[in-house]
């Protein structure tokens, strides 16, 4: 099972070849293909970001409601953030932080036995036995 970070995302929707050939591969194992609620959020803020003032923004909306919804939405729960808490100790300990977003989304792949799929395995590296994947 994957976790995909927010950056598959956005490398999917702007045709990256690495990221159009993983989603592929995936849809041809038929396996399951997740996204934290987190990166959600973060793909949703970068379109409001971008088109705030636009009148395109409802229609940027909804491509990107399309975009999320070849995933499933894995959400914060409790458990969740109780092991996110301790991995942002571990990393706080050992001067290795990253970012508040991709702890919750390292806990959630951790508690769910998920191996996270990022651009660069480099900062989610850093996670005690978390399984990653680039592409």
């Amino acid at each position: 099972m994957r976790l995909f970070d927010t950056t598959f995302v956005v490398d999917l929707v702007n045709d990256d070849p690495g990221a159009v050939r993983l989603a592929k591969a995936v849809d041809e194992e038929s396996s399951l293909a997740a996204l934290s609620v987190v990166s959600v959020h973060e793909y949703l803020f970068g379109v409001h970001f971008r088109y705030l003032r636009d009148k395109t923004l409802s229609g940027r909306l909804s491509s990107a409601r399309r975009d999320l919804a070849r995933f499933e939405i894995i959400p914060l729960t409790q458990d969740v953030i109780e092991l996110s808490a301790g991995v942002h100790a571990e990393l706080a300990r050992a001067g290795r932080l990253i970012g508040i977003n991709d702890v919750y989304i390292a806990a959630t792949a951790l508690k769910f036995g998920m191996t996270v799929v990022s651009r660069s395995e480099t900062h989610f590296g850093r996670v005690k036995s978390l399984r990653t994947e680039s592409y």
